[in-house]
């Protein structure tokens, strides 16, 4: 499993998990401060511009709305998603 390096991934509460399942997962950390590497941060962004970037709604239900539609478009493969998911090939 391929992770970044956020603190809760390294959670002691977890360790006795990965150690029971070490012959079952390998945990692979990316380099830290790395959104480059990571293609669903490429998503995050995406989202944001779509739904709150230079909008304005007036009501939490608004906003879970929004968010309701646009992940919609994901919910089958399409090539926006392969599009904002894509590792640029020269890292």
């Amino acid at each position: 499993m391929v992770l970044d390096n956020v603190a809760y991934h390294h959670a002691i509460r977890i360790r006795k998990i990965l150690v029971k399942y070490a012959h079952r997962i390998e945990l692979i950390f990316l380099p830290g401060y790395s959104p480059d590497l990571n293609p669903i941060e490429r998503i995050w962004w995406y989202m944001r511009k779509k739904i709150s970037h230079n909008r304005y709604l007036q009501k939490l239900e608004e906003r879970i709305e929004a968010l309701s539609n646009f992940m919609k478009e994901f919910e089958t493969e399409n090539e926006l998603g392969k599009t904002l998911s894509k590792i640029c090939s020269d890292i």
